[in-house]
């Protein structure tokens, strides 16, 4: 009779796995697409206060927040695009956006050794952004050509890196 009963509870326990595991990966790897109102490819972004999009082919702007700890995770992935744009004389250049006072940007930035043009005080919401971390690759006009929204995976990373990497019309099916 015990042994029964330890083998029914067994089964019970490895279902109830089972199913939070599958439901766990579920929300973890769905291919959702933006929330109704997040932002997406061919949005129109507002002027920004201290950048110029038309003075670049495209702009890859970082949307970033101090004391976000996805953020800092991806602060080496940050760390690299900046090196290629730089190594490469790429056309795309890399600014971060922070919702942050100029204090806590300035602190944040040099802790996470971010070198790239970075903005203060700009609510997530003019940039039809939820939360933080997310990356947009902005043209001259100030038209989204791509959003990646959340910790990115490494696929996504080699997205992004890609389209840095490019140079004028060349790259904008891979954008």
């Amino acid at each position: 009779m015990r042994t029964k009963i330890e083998v029914v509870a067994n089964v019970v326990v490895i279902l109830l796995a089972v199913v939070i595991g599958s439901a766990y990966l579920r929300d973890r790897f769905s291919a959702h697409g933006p929330e109704p109102n997040e932002v997406k490819a061919g949005d129109r972004l507002p002027r920004l206060e201290g950048w110029d999009w038309s003075a670049h082919e495209r702009t890859l702007v970082l949307v970033l927040r101090k004391g976000c700890h996805f953020c800092e995770d991806s602060a080496p992935f940050y760390q690299r695009l900046a090196a290629q744009q730089q190594e490469a004389r790429s056309n795309t250049a890399i600014v971060a956006v922070f919702p942050d006072a100029a204090d806590a940007v300035k602190e944040a930035v040099q802790s996470e050794g971010l070198g790239v043009h970075a903005l203060a005080g700009v609510p997530l919401e003019k940039l039809k952004v939820s939360g933080t971390p997310s990356v947009l690759l902005v043209d001259r006009n100030g038209t989204v050509v791509n959003a990646w929204i959340g910790m990115l995976s490494p696929r996504q990373e080699l997205e992004v890196m890609r389209a840095v990497a490019c140079a004028g019309n060349t790259c904008r099916d891979q954008a």
